[in-house]
């Protein structure tokens, strides 16, 4: 493997990283926009009464914490929203999208175990929500390195939505982990295949495809990628680095 590939390889394992915290700020942006309203109501109720009853109030209220929680998650105090969903916790413990939630904010400081703790205690709640799976593949693929359990978390996300975009782009990562290119490929192509307006998609898929060698494919990947995203600096990284190193075997075989 030549330094160039190896980097390539770097930089998708960064950037699969990258569309984990990407994809988490937007599944709970999701979470904080429908919760947007309960929780402006809460704030402006303790705003109208008498200071430390309101603290009482929203102390005894889920949603003011979950709500508080996603403001947090969102503007980057990933510890305090954590306590946040701690709080929203004591308070509604069956509440499988709060598990999820606070999962999210772990993953995102790193502590994986704790996180797939959480997405375990959700999938005990709803056994067919797809999401706490997927991101329990993710954080034992790209957080532990267990990628042959990742992959088997990914196929039970499968089963339950065989057409969903993140657990077929996080098999192909953890595949891809394990130097199977040919399955991930076939992984990643599906994703694309599934959501072909995802620009990660189409960037992951050209970085396997670099790594096989097939640099034109690899090429037009990226290409997609960056119509859809022009903005998307890892594509267009990877862009760059391809077209050198397609140069350099041009110029490698003419002398």
């Amino acid at each position: 493997m030549t330094s160039g590939m190896r980097e390539l390889l770097d930089t998708w394992e960064k950037d699969f990283i990258g569309f984990w915290h990407r994809d988490i700020y937007l599944l709970i942006a999701q979470v904080a926009f429908m919760k947007l309203a309960i929780g402006l109501i809460a704030i402006l109720a303790a705003l109208c009464i008498p200071p430390g009853a309101g603290e009482n109030a929203a102390g005894d209220n889920a949603e003011y914490w979950s709500s508080l929680g996603d403001r947090q998650f969102l503007n980057g105090s990933i510890q305090e929203a954590a306590e946040s969903y701690d709080e929203a916790l004591r308070l509604d413990p069956a509440n499988v999208y709060l598990w999820v939630n606070k999962g999210k904010a772990l993953a995102n400081m790193g502590r994986f175990q704790d996180a797939i703790a959480c997405f375990d205690q959700a999938s005990a709640i709803n056994s067919s929500y797809v999401e706490p799976l997927f991101l329990k593949g993710i954080a034992l693929s790209q957080g532990l390195k267990r990628d042959d359990e990742a992959i088997a978390v990914f196929d039970q996300a499968l089963q339950l939505d065989p057409s969903n975009f993140d657990a077929w782009l996080g098999k192909g990562m953890a595949l891809a982990n394990k130097g199977d290119y040919y399955g991930s490929l076939a992984c990643l192509q599906t994703a694309s295949r599934i959501d072909p307006l995802q620009p990660s998609g189409w960037n992951n898929e050209g970085v396997i495809l670099l790594q096989m060698g097939r640099y034109q494919e690899a090429l037009d990947c990226f290409d997609k990628a960056l119509l859809l995203d022009p903005n998307y600096e890892q594509a267009q990284r990877n862009r760059d680095d391809t077209l050198q190193d397609m140069d350099r075997i041009i110029f490698l075989g003419s002398r």
